[in-house]
């Protein structure tokens, strides 16, 4: 069994050897934004035609128009109206994710052909996408609703008053301890099923048995788990870091870019890779000697 610091090293020699493995997380987020995109276009052209006419200007007087057309038309939208966006907005987001759970399904078959062969092709993330996406679909939206009961940590505050923002000490207190319960119990849920797409695209799970897979696996691991969490979620937050500091400068936003390119180009799939690659090893299901590299 490999320790941690072995797992990474071999990890990133796998990842440098399948650069492709970057492959869908830039799909995700391409798709992603086209959808979004496609969202702001409907409702601009249906609502605020003229307003859509000025976007494509870039003068002040054009600018101004819009932005008071904006106003003008929200406030006097009806409830059919705000209830037709609302659900369009909605629709727009279950696609969104469920383009992220086809591609998250297709990272991981590839990260596990990578390690499994040494060689990783996009054959595997279309395969890997089509026969888990619903799987992983339902196993995000799972996760999503065990994270938002937490909100329940909220109650007291609301129950306090109608207005929870009021200026009363006793309501302010009572809703900064309830959200702080609230971010503990939805970082604690993260990672301890972090796990779980992996274990359901590598074991071929459902999204109920992924979870409970993913369960056992950190009661078992919780060491390494919390070393990969935290060794991440550095290089994470550093290339955050880096990506802000440079944009805030003159001329930094190239950099504010390569950051930007870093944390979705490298990170996130070797990210994925390790993750994919600690499952499997704790799992028993890689052993390093079994490992093929054709190169």
């Amino acid at each position: 069994m490999e320790d941690i610091g072995e797992l990474l090293s071999r990890g990133f020699s796998v990842w440098k050897k399948n650069l492709n493995l970057c492959l869908p997380f830039l799909f995700s987020i391409i798709l992603s934004m086209l959808m979004l995109m496609a969202f702001v276009a409907a409702i601009f052209m249906v609502l605020m035609p003229e307003g859509f006419d000025a976007l494509m200007f870039e003068d002040s007087q054009n600018a101004t128009l819009m932005q008071a057309q904006m106003e003008s038309i929200l406030s006097g939208l009806d409830a059919a109206q705000l209830t037709s966006a609302a659900l369009l907005f909605l629709g727009v987001m279950l696609l969104i994710s469920l383009i992220n759970s086809f591609f998250s399904a297709g990272a991981i078959g590839m990260a596990r052909q990578a390690l499994e062969t040494g060689r990783s092709d996009t054959a595997e993330m279309w395969s890997s996408g089509r026969k888990y996406f619903r799987n992983m679909f339902l196993a995000t939206l799972l996760i999503g609703l065990i994270t938002f009961a937490g909100m329940v940590a909220l109650l007291p505050a609301i129950a306090l008053y109608p207005n929870p923002l009021a200026t009363d000490a006793r309501t302010a207190g009572s809703l900064i301890f309830g959200l702080l319960l609230f971010l503990l119990y939805a970082l604690a849920v993260s990672v301890i099923l972090i796990a779980a797409p992996y274990a359901l695209v590598v074991e071929n799970l459902g999204p109920v048995s992924a979870l409970r897979a993913a369960i056992r696996f950190f009661r078992y691991n919780k060491f390494d788990v919390f070393v990969m969490w935290l060794v991440v979620t550095a290089l994470s937050t550093g290339l955050q870091m880096i990506g802000g500091a440079a944009g805030e400068g003159a001329g930094g936003q190239p950099l504010s870019l390569i950051a930007s390119l870093a944390n979705l180009m490298v990170l996130a799939p070797l990210s994925g890779l390790w993750w994919t690659r600690l499952y499997m090893n704790r799992a028993g299901m890689l052993k390093v000697d079994e490992v093929k590299d054709p190169w």
